[in-house]
């Protein structure tokens, strides 16, 4: 709840309007007059505001921080009219199950307050004198300056001020804020990306932390984009941010992409990257990925019409390699400055690509980075002629328009029907057994490893692969996609429970 009164502000009422029974922690922060501002002395301060549209807007912050932290109640005065030195201004409670969620709740609150909310302050000084604060010129001159903050990098001639406007206009979205995502959403933010959003569907762990270097103990159990958003507000205040708490899909992530100067694949799923990939492709937006395993990263700039796509990057994989993958990119034994060094290179090229400072061989080219030696190999990333999305340069635009007409390779249960009539394969792990709760009868079961078997099936009919976490059966769809076997496809993570019954005759 948000209100603005003329009258004193009663903390101690305030705190018991706040009580609830489920909660273990109050956080509260009051904003008092002070006798003292920029070195001058202060007698009193008037508010104004604009009382709806005050109303309005405080009461969206608080809607939007409750949803933002799930679980949390915030209650939040602030007076209008004319304090006297001592007395509270503003006060701002936050009751939670958890203390760490409500001191991120209080905060944002507090930060979204300060910027958002149409009130003004008029400070009156023992001289008579009087002004509006931070409503004039030289009020504004001195506080903090965008030209300040970016001095040292607008200093280099490939930048300048011309750069840094680039840097200004530029849209970047970072997919998963993890060991990867972080350092580069940290340095993206730093260097002034003028609109930054951050997708991680996640909330921080505390295994996450020894990599993942913008949370701290504090944002346990929140959402790593929230907190994220929270850190980087924290460094930058001049860029626009925005917290996107989502798994990407097929289904959202053309529209997520569309608009974006740059996109950063920091994902750790096998399945989700090609997703990022193919809307990328589509939308000619430049993809920025690496991943990381053990000691060891790969970096690759995937500009459309240069050099060869993800699809063939993985096509001379085995199944043996690419089954690897799909259940070691999650989860797996990390160096945490591996992810670290990635992370930056990612940041790296794509402040290059914005400020046009790229060449054109880092986007034919696949980088190989080992801590181990320290050294960096690039390998020729070449175009694939026999690709089915980038195989024919000469035809990239009615392929862009192929890739969006068709249904995508990994599919929604709602995208089965457009397929009419399927067959649906579960590939079951070692030790694994079919558990028919989750899948509809007339579903085939074999071995994720007899591949032999399931080549055999595809010779006929529309087949769709689904396997326990999403990741194998992509993976092994994509293979058998680029053997030229375009009547298979994949069932999206986590729809085993939802899918329809089979149709057409029970193999």
């Amino acid at each position: 709840m948000f209100e603005l009164t003329e009258l004193f502000i009663d903390s101690a009422a305030l705190r018991a309007r706040l009580a609830r029974p489920h909660a273990g922690a109050c956080v509260v922060f009051e904003g008092w007059v002070r006798n003292h501002h920029l070195g001058q002395p202060v007698r009193e301060l008037h508010y104004e505001a604009f009382d709806v549209m005050a109303q309005l807007e405080g009461n969206a912050i608080v809607a939007e921080i409750e949803q933002r932290f799930s679980g949390c109640t915030v209650l939040c005065s602030h007076r209008t009219g004319a304090l006297r030195i001592g007395e509270l201004a503003v006060w701002i409670g936050v009751v939670s199950a958890h203390r760490a969620a409500a001191f991120q709740a209080c905060r944002q609150t507090i930060e979204e307050i300060k910027r958002r909310l149409p009130v003004w302050k008029k400070e009156f000084h023992p001289n008579g004198a009087a002004e509006w604060v931070n409503c004039t010129t030289e009020a504004a001159a001195r506080g903090p300056q965008p030209a300040d903050y970016y001095a040292r990098q607008t200093s280099l001639p490939e930048i300048g001020d011309e750069g840094q406007s680039k840097l200004g206009r530029a849209r970047v979205l970072i997919v998963g804020i993890g060991g990867l995502g972080c350092p580069a959403a940290l340095y993206l933010a730093g260097a002034g990306v003028g609109q930054l959003a951050l997708m991680d569907s996640g909330k921080v762990e505390l295994s996450n932390l020894p990599r993942q270097i913008l949370f701290t103990t504090d944002d346990l159990g929140i959402s790593k984009a929230d907190a994220a958003v929270s850190a980087l507000r924290a460094r930058n205040p001049f860029i626009q941010l925005e917290s996107l708490n989502a798994e990407l899909t097929v289904q959202n992530a053309r529209a997520l992409v569309a608009g974006r100067t740059v996109v950063l694949d920091c994902t750790d799923n096998f399945a989700t990257r090609f997703i990022l990939h193919d809307a990328c492709f589509s939308a000619g937006v430049t993809l920025v990925q690496a991943a990381v395993h053990r000691f060891e990263g790969t970096l690759d700039i995937f500009r459309r019409g240069d050099g060869g796509c993800l699809h063939c990057l993985r096509q001379d994989r085995s199944i043996a390699d690419l089954d690897a993958a799909a259940v070691n990119c999650s989860g797996g034994a990390v160096f945490g400055p591996a992810v670290g060094t990635l992370g930056v290179m990612q940041a790296s090229e794509a402040l290059k690509t914005i400020l046009g400072q790229s060449t054109d061989e880092m986007f034919r080219r696949t980088h190989l980075v080992n801590l181990i030696d320290c050294s960096v190999l690039s390998i020729a990333r070449d175009r694939n002629p026999a690709c089915p999305v980038c195989g024919q340069p000469e035809e990239k635009s009615s392929t862009a328009s192929a890739i969006t007409a068709s249904p995508p390779v990994i599919l929604d249960p709602t995208d089965l029907a457009a397929l009419g009539s399927v067959r649906l394969i579960a590939l079951l792990d070692p030790g694994e057994t079919a558990d028919p709760a989750r899948l509809p009868a007339g579903t085939l079961c074999i071995p994720a490893g007899d591949i032999a078997q399931l080549r055999e099936l595809i010779e006929e009919g529309c087949i769709v692969l689904t396997c326990r976490h999403g990741l194998r059966s992509a993976a092994v769809t994509r293979l058998l996609r680029a053997e030229g076997r375009a009547n298979i496809y994949a069932l999206a993570a986590g729809s085993r429970s939802i899918i329809p019954p089979p149709h057409g005759p029970d193999p």
